[in-house]
Parts: C-alpha cells; structure tokens; sequence
C-alpha cells in the first residue's frame, strides 16, 4: 500500500489535492499515515534501560549516520593504533630491560620518591590497605569473596588472569613461530619448547611461571625479532615477535603485581598496563587493536551527532565508556568467579581446593567409564561440601542462618560452570545421550545467566565511572545530552499514544496557521461504514474528518464511485479493483488512487476507534 501512495501522480487526479491530507503529505507532515507512528518511533531495545546503560549494546542499537566516515574512522584507528604498538615494542623486543623507556620512568619517580614527605603518604597507604584485609577477615562472608573463588572456563580463567593470561597465550603464539622459523632456516625441528607446548594447551595461564622459566633457561637467541603477516592485515600488516619482548613484559608485570616493589618499579608497571589498556596491542597482541578500533569509530559516530562546541567531550565520554569495558575485562571476570565462589562459605580455603580437584577427576571417570572411581570421588566431594555439622569438621565451618541466603547467592552464580558442574557417567551410548540433555542444558542456562549479569551490573559499572571521568576532565556534554533525552521522551510518548511522529518545529520557523477547512462529506451510501463512523465522530470536539478547502457545494466523486462500486469495507490492497472502470483511464493508476482513498480511510477510522 505504500508503495501505491509514492507512486501516485496527483495531476491525474486533482480533485484530491485539496484534501487537507494530502496537503500534509506534500508538505512533509505526513510521511504515511498507517505506518509512520512505528518507523519513526525510537527503537524499543535503544529505549530500554538495560542497554542504555551498557556501552555494548547501546552502540550496537545505534546506527552510524554515515557508514563510510566510520569505516573511514575504523582503518585510521587500527592503523594509527598498530603504528603506536610498533614504536613501544620495537625497544622492548631489541633490548634488555635496563635500556628501555621504562627503566628511566622507575629511576626517575624512585629518585624522588625517596623524599621523606612521599615516604609518608606510602606509608599511610600501606597501613590502610593493612587495615581493609584485617577487616575482611573477621568476616566469614569477606574471606570467602576475596579467597576462595569459583573456576569457570577455559577462556574466562584466561581473562580472570588479566595480563598474565594475555603474556602467556602471547608467549605460546611466539614460541610456536621460533620452532617454524629455526625449521625453515635449518632444516631440522627445534624441539626445546615441546615439553611446555604440550603440556600448556589451551590453558596457558595455568603455566605462567613455567613458560617464562622455559624462555629465561632457553639456549635460543632471544633478541631475535620475527615477523609475519596474519590474514586479518590482509597483507598488509607484520605482526613482529621476540622472546626478549615477552620476558621484558614479564618483569613490568611483575613490577606493579608483586608487593615489596619500589615506586619507581610500580610506576612502571602501571605505565605498561596503562599503554596496554588504551592500544589494547601490548600483551594481547595486534588482532585485539580491530576491535578497539571499531570503538573509536563508534565514538567518532556519536561526536558527530552531538552539538556544535560538544563534540570533543562527547567524543572522549563516549571512548571512556567503551575502553573501560575491555580495560577492566580481566578485573569483571574475576568479580564474577569471585561472586560464583560464595558458594564455598563455610569451607576452609584448602578444601575448596581440593573440590576443584575432585571434580576435574570426578568429571574424567565420567568420560572414561570408570563407575568405581566415579563414586568414589562424588562421596570426597560430597564430604569436603559438607557445611552443615555443628563442629568444625576436616578444615569446614558450620554456616550460620545469615550466611545461608549468600551462600544460596554464589550457588545460583556458578550454576552449570563447565569446571565445576559434575558430567554424567558414560554408559550405554542411548543412556549417555539422554544424560547429557539435562547436562547441557545446565551449562546454557548457567552460560546465559551470567552473561546476563556481565551485561546488565557490572559492565555498567566500569563504564559509568569511566564516563563520569571524562565528564570531569573533558566536560559534560549538556546540550547533547538534553537533546537527546528530549528525542527519547518524544519518542516514548508519539509510541504509547499510538500518533506519528511530527517533525519539530523550530521558533525561527513558526509553523503557518492553516485556513479552517470545509468539511466533505462522502454522498449517503447505506451500510458504508466509512460514512457510519464519519457521520457518527464528525461533530465532537478533537474528531477530525476528511475536508476540502473547496466550496461545499462542489460534490466531489471518486473514481470507485463513478464505476457504481458500494463497499462496506475497506479495500483489500492487494486485490485491487475488480472491474475495469474506465477504459479512457490507466488502469494502474486508477487502481492507485483507490488504494490511496482505502489508506486514508483507514486512518479516520483509526482515529474514530
């Protein structure tokens, strides 16, 4: 039906321009009456508050205004970003850690961070953080949120180990070229990494003091710097490694993860990890820097729209927000395995050690077959949960009434994590599979759930201190964002009263005050319902009807009329006209016009009812 509407000539018919409707349509007041109070109504997920708060799926929701400035802003990004990355690493994959940049920051802040007066300041540092663990534990609660956390994933304890996690799978990648490289140059295989390669697999993170004692003890060249060109840089990009890198990036991470270390050796490593969180290409390699550069992009995207003399603000508060998410990826993973281990109250911190231990061998019996130790190691874990003895038993601590809600807490958070959800033994191949419905089941729930959580608590969170940042140093951008909320209120209000959205109008540009119209009344038809519900509204206060400018003595016809055709119903589009009315008229547009009287009856009526 809309297509007919676009498509109409109104020279061919000038009897229905003077209908105010029409009048509207030509001055851009009424796009289409049956359907513009959905299409150019706000989106019902941009308009929910769970996605307004979370950077992710509020970009998500938005479009750009223009798709090619932000693949424009998208490939200057990941290129300014990867040149960013060279120049850091470049030093740190040819030198030794005493010749870098970092080395001269830790020697400068330590020169005076000997000053009696900063010595102090850290020294009050100290004995507040002091204070906060002597807090924590007294409580039950707080030990067990701080000590004993969950195990999910393979990819989330990755995560969960932030830099280190990233240095690992990171020194895997390099130590796997180093074998390709010494075979393509000697011809024969270098074996000097197997042992490791092997046994760390996709759980680097796992073996991180090992990796790095691998390439510290290894009798390979370490300042040797190695390239190659990954799909993702279609060719463009040379993705250089060294062993020599990965140990220098060791000892920064070291340097602000150890306690006992200088200021100077602090400042350093917080300076890596602060390079790391805004190029996102340090510890996690180039692949990551695409995915930072289509937030820039996204950031770009919102400048655009915002007021003039906004845009900068706009810009970084919109960058903030979405940096934060993947700066604190490593800090949201372990808040919820920190959350999902409020399961284990009660429980001694060795025990909960021992319950993942159980399980991973409770869960390889399972694969394997094994029904003996299948049940044996079910009834060890069944002994290291038990919580609910009077006395303290094996290391546990009996729960008290208060605890029991938080424990119910961190149960309903780790429920279905693969690494601590027991599999059902495999038996007959038809009993196993119908085992393993329920099994799976369990973890996509679990899997969801949490997803869930991420998306709506805690990603926000970060975000939301992150933009109240920007907002400080850089400025709020006020004008934007009242613009903004006064568009989604716009929005909610033409949606909920079911009316299309009216272009605003400005005060330079008062809208014209519109002659009042005389009102045209079809000729009687019996059973019309159409002229039913037009005689039955026409007269009260705010029921609008079909009117003419033209003088009211002037009957106006339609073609339908003029062929002898009584509807009481409004016409199916997609029919047509049944009868060839005129032979002198295009049969297409008389058909057009029809559909054109159909659709605005149609919004009468909806207007009546």
């Amino acid at each position: 039906m809309s297509q007919n509407i676009s498509s109409y000539n109104p020279a061919k018919y000038p009897q229905y321009q003077q209908l105010p409707q029409y009048q509207q349509m030509q001055n851009g007041q009424i796009q289409n009456p049956n359907f513009s109070a959905v299409t150019n109504a706000a989106s019902p997920i941009a308009d929910n508050g769970v996605v307004q708060n979370n950077p992710l799926l509020s970009a998500a929701a938005s479009t750009p205004e223009n798709p090619l400035t932000f693949l424009a802003a998208a490939g200057i990004s990941s290129a300014s970003l990867m040149a960013i990355n060279n120049f850091i690493n470049n030093p740190l994959q040819t030198k030794n850690y005493d010749d870098t940049f970092f080395k001269k920051i830790e020697t400068f802040v330590d020169k005076y961070a000997s000053n009696p007066k900063a010595q102090n300041i850290l020294n009050k540092l100290d004995n507040f953080g002091n204070s906060i663990k002597n807090t924590a534990n007294k409580s039950e609660i707080l030990r067990t949120l701080f000590n004993k956390p969950g195990v999910g994933g393979s990819t989330v304890q990755s995560q969960a180990a932030g830099a280190k996690g990233h240095l690992a799978n990171r020194a895997i990648e390099t130590m796997n070229k180093y074998k390709k490289h010494y075979k393509k140059i000697n011809g024969s295989e270098f074996k000097e990494f197997d042992a490791i390669l092997n046994k760390a697999g996709k759980e680097s993170y796992k073996y991180y003091d090992e990796i790095m004692n691998t390439i510290k003890n290894s009798s390979a060249d370490l300042k040797t710097v190695m390239g190659s060109r990954p799909w993702w840089g279609f060719g463009l990009v040379k993705n250089k490694v060294s062993l020599q890198e990965i140990l220098n990036k060791d000892l920064l991470i070291k340097n602000y993860k150890t306690a006992g270390k200088s200021l100077g050796q602090k400042t350093a490593g917080y300076l890596m990890r602060g390079i790391e969180c805004l190029t996102n290409g340090m510890f996690s390699g180039k692949g990551q820097v695409l995915i930072q550069a289509l937030m820039i992009a996204q950031s770009v995207n919102e400048a655009s729209k915002a007021e003039k003399g906004e845009k900068f603000s706009t810009f970084m508060a919109s960058f903030a927000e979405l940096m934060a998410f993947l700066a604190t990826m490593g800090i949201q993973m372990r808040i919820v395995n920190h959350l999902a281990g409020l399961k284990h109250i009660g429980m001694s911190k060795e025990n909960v050690q021992k319950l993942h231990e159980a399980i991973e061998k409770a869960n390889q019996a399972a694969k394997a077959g094994n029904h003996a130790e299948y049940a044996r190691q079910l009834n060890i874990i069944d002994k290291l949960k038990d919580v609910s003895k009077k006395t303290k038993t094996a290391g546990n601590t009996p729960i008290k009434w208060y605890q029991k809600p938080i424990k119910a807490i961190g149960n309903l958070i780790n429920y279905g994590r693969i690494k601590e959800t027991i599999k059902p033994l495999k038996t007959s191949k038809f009993a196993t599979n119908m085992a393993k419905i329920p099994y799976g089941l369990k973890i996509g729930f679990g899997y969801a759930g949490r997803v869930a959580l991420l998306m709506a608590a805690i990603i926000p969170v970060f975000s939301g201190i992150a933009k109240k940042a920007s907002y400080a140093i850089f400025g709020k951008p006020t004008k934007t964002l009242e613009k903004q909320k006064q568009m989604e209120e716009q929005s909610a209000a033409q949606v909920q009263d079911g009316k299309p959205l009216q272009p605003e109008q400005t005060q330079s540009s008062p809208a014209p005050q519109a002659q009042q119209p005389q009102t045209y009344q079809q000729p009687a038809q019996p059973g019309s319902l159409y002229q039913q519900l037009n005689n039955k509204y026409n007269n009260p206060a705010g029921a609008q009807s079909i009117s003419s400018p033209a003088q009211a003595a002037t009957t106006m016809r339609t073609p339908e009329q003029d062929a002898g055709i009584t509807r009481s119903y409004i016409p199916n589009p997609i029919l047509g006209v049944e009868n060839t009315i005129t032979p002198t008229i295009n049969h297409t547009a008389q058909i057009d016009a029809i559909l054109r009287q159909a659709d605005f009856a149609e919004a009468q009526a909806q207007r009546f009812l």
